[in-house]
């Protein structure tokens, strides 16, 4: 696997969103975890993405799975959100489950089924899966300066650096906080 031989990654990112009219330009400055490999950074920013609405935090160090990568705190810092890219063990999941009022997690491809197992009883918890092409797309867009274009429509989010172009299947953001995360497991899918 290859890793982000970036310190600093700085993002241009042009948001539009059809349903809920917010057409928002950003700069910000991303910092991969020491020796994070880029298929883990490339799916901790799609998450960051499909998620741009609700404003969450990217974790600022590596949460070697007792932590999120990325969540969501009310102003008493309950977790609102938790989202996990690593697959945990069965503890820090449980954990997760019972600190967050959703849990969102981002397996590798070959562990899909292993997670699907691991989830059952856990209403809260909801998965959100990548196919490799899907995520070697993505990695092929990380560079020390990214500009990124996101369109969100509904369920659809396209991702596009000018040269790729990334179609995913996502959640919709819309009523209250985690009305649309309802689903189990979404597919995302991919256009070249």
């Amino acid at each position: 696997m290859m890793q982000v031989l970036s310190k600093v990654i700085r993002l241009d990112l042009q948001y539009s969103s059809q349903q809920s009219h917010l057409y928002q330009r950003q700069t910000c400055y991303l910092a991969p975890f020491a020796h994070e490999e880029a298929s883990h950074f490339a799916k901790r920013i799609l998450a960051y993405l499909s998620l741009f609405e609700l404003q969450p935090q990217l974790a600022k160090q590596d949460p070697f799975g007792k932590q999120p990568d990325l969540f969501l705190r009310d102003h008493n810092q309950h977790f609102q959100l938790w989202c996990q890219v690593d697959l945990p063990n069965e503890k820090q999941l449980l954990r997760a489950s019972h600190q967050a009022d959703q849990v969102v997690l981002l397996p590798d491809s070959e562990e899909v089924r292993r997670a699907q197992l691991m989830i059952k009883g856990l209403p809260n918890v909801h998965l959100f899966c990548l196919s490799d092409d899907q995520l070697n797309e993505f990695c092929s867009m990380l560079k020390g300066h990214m500009q990124l274009s996101v369109w969100r429509e509904d369920e659809q989010l396209v991702v596009t650096d000018g040269e790729h172009q990334l179609d995913i299947q996502v959640a919709a953001v819309t009523g209250s906080l985690f009305d649309d995360l309802t689903e189990s497991t979404s597919t995302f899918t991919v256009r070249h």
